[in-house]
């Protein structure tokens, strides 16, 4: 279990770096702030070294006046975990290999909250 907290806690910090406010499974704050994203894990990264699983990221903005917030930051995201060059990490506990898949809008029903889902896909090789 500790391993999975150990993927969680390192994710977070990582997106962080590309959308400040980021958050594990949903947005638990009572003042929202824009933009935000979340993110969770399909599969399981602790059944054996080498294992790989898909983050699902999604991020939201609510501006009405302009989409350039939420198209710089899945830019960023785009660029961070580019196909061609897939980003590499090493830390005391493991080998973070992620790699950017695809991303799409998802409608929303609304005329200013905008939306759009990322999924990144992840190796972790954890360090013996």
């Amino acid at each position: 279990m500790s391993q999975r907290i150990d993927v969680i806690n390192y994710l977070r910090e990582l997106l962080s770096g590309i959308v400040p406010k980021t958050h594990y499974l949903k947005n638990k704050k009572k003042t929202v702030i824009y933009p935000y994203q979340t993110f969770s894990l399909t599969g399981e990264p602790t059944r054996f070294m080498g294992q790989g699983f898909y983050i699902d990221v999604d991020i939201f903005d609510n501006n009405a006046t302009s989409d350039v917030p939420i198209e710089k930051a899945l830019s960023a995201m785009v660029e961070k975990f580019n196909q061609a060059e897939p980003f590499y990490e090493m830390t005391d506990k493991f080998l973070a290999q992620i790699e950017y898949r695809n991303d799409n809008p998802i409608p929303t029903g609304s005329d200013t909250l905008q939306r759009r889902t990322i999924q990144l896909y992840a190796k972790i090789d954890w360090r013996i």
